[in-house]
């Protein structure tokens, strides 16, 4: 079963250098991919029929080599936005091309495109993959239209996915995203579903720590658990270079292998636990933070402990200090807003709390998150609620 990463998110791309170091970690991997597939890459998506610029593509070249030299299979992505009848020719002039400089195998994508997903687009799009790959000695991977359950009830797209899983050749990979875009789990019931509806065993484009879709957040929740044993699994992580990195090391870490934490990531392995707690998942924050925020909600009506000032105190520190050495983090300072963001809020807190009575801790709730400077973040949205519930207990 292959593991790895598939660069697919919107966003900036990552350099040339950023994707090296992603590439070498995970040579770590036993039978790693890399599908390069970047949304805002306009030679891979909207002017994917023109040619790369030649320094652009002398730096994927450079890519290849690596993954070509540390064992990792690079697979090289287009996205046919808006094809046409005939098109075929240019996928196979830039699949030549990214295979004769070495490439393992080639990626066609034809997510979030802007055509009814119907029995005829599953035609058309069949039509143009074959005419282009079928000669091609390499892994073909196809990513469809309905790439998920939810989408497949969205767009009504069953009859699409009936088409494409009765007529695409069956040694060619499809990429599946789960229940949902961003799902919850990856659990068995679901994919045996899957299964039935692509006709073969999916390849697993996991989105669960992508954060193109919630530009305030990143999402940095450890795998162990999530990657079912028996499929295929590629990660899409975020366009946050620091972040994407971690998510790398979370996926060796569940992949069983050990002492891998990038010398990339700087050496305070405590300050990205702590901002991992607060930047954990799209629907929850870490459990001791969770805890954290229980504590924090029941001291504006009872005051707080000791102990939990002691607690954002210390908070605090780490975050400071995190950001005093963020220079030595590859990429480090795309990290500031989301550091900054926690910092700031949990100052506010211990400003908040150490006021004497309810009324005021209320009322400077209610300045500092929705009168001074209001802005969105999770945490800006539970203290909101806090400041809701206080006020209804007056």
């Amino acid at each position: 079963m292959i593991r790895g990463v598939v660069e697919g998110f919107y966003g900036r791309p990552y350099t040339a250098a950023e994707r090296n170091i992603i590439i070498s970690y995970l040579s770590m991997l036993d039978d790693p991919v890399y599908i390069y597939a970047p949304k805002n890459d306009p030679y891979h998506r909207l002017k994917w029929r023109q040619e790369y610029p030649h320094d652009s593509f002398e730096a994927l070249s450079a890519n290849i080599r690596k993954s070509r030299q540390t064992g990792v299979e690079f697979i090289f992505g287009i996205s046919p936005w808006r094809f046409a009848n005939g098109d075929a020719e240019f996928i196979i002039r830039k699949a030549d091309k990214a295979l004769s400089a070495g490439a393992c195998g080639i990626c066609v994508l034809f997510d979030d495109v802007p055509e009814k997903a119907d029995p005829e687009l599953a035609v058309r799009q069949i039509e143009l993959a074959e005419k282009a790959l079928t000669d091609l000695d390499c892994q073909v991977y196809i990513c469809p239209s309905v790439y998920c359950v939810e989408l497949m009830e969205v767009l009504s797209g069953e009859e699409y996915l009936h088409v494409l899983r009765n007529n695409l050749p069956e040694k060619w990979n499809l990429l599946w995203t789960g229940d949902a875009v961003i799902s919850k789990e990856l659990d068995s019931t679901s994919l045996v579903r899957a299964e039935e509806l692509l006709g073969r065993q999916p390849v697993l484009w996991d989105n669960l720590l992508a954060d193109d879709y919630t530009l305030r957040r990143i999402f940095l929740a450890g795998l162990v658990d999530r990657i079912p044993d028996s499929y295929s699994f590629l990660l899409n992580p975020s366009s946050c270079f620091p972040a994407a990195l971690h998510a790398v090391y979370e996926l060796l870490l569940a992949s069983g292998v050990e002492n891998c934490w990038p010398d990339e990531l700087g050496h305070d392995r405590a300050a990205w636990k702590l901002l991992g707690e607060f930047h954990h998942l799209p629907w929850s924050a870490g459990m001791k933070v969770e805890e954290l925020l229980g504590k924090m909600n029941s001291a504006v009506t009872d005051g707080a402990s000791e102990g939990l000032m002691t607690d954002l105190k210390g908070i605090s520190s780490t975050l400071d200090g995190f950001v005093e050495y963020i220079q030595d983090v590859q990429g480090g300072f795309d990290l500031m807003p989301y550091i900054m963001d926690v910092g700031k809020l949990i100052g506010w807190w211990t400003k908040v709390l150490l006021l004497p009575s309810l009324p005021q801790r209320v009322r400077e709730l209610r300045y500092l998150m929705l009168e001074r400077l209001p802005f969105e973040h999770p945490l800006a949205a539970y203290t909101a609620t806090v400041v809701s519930n206080a006020q209804r207990e007056e």
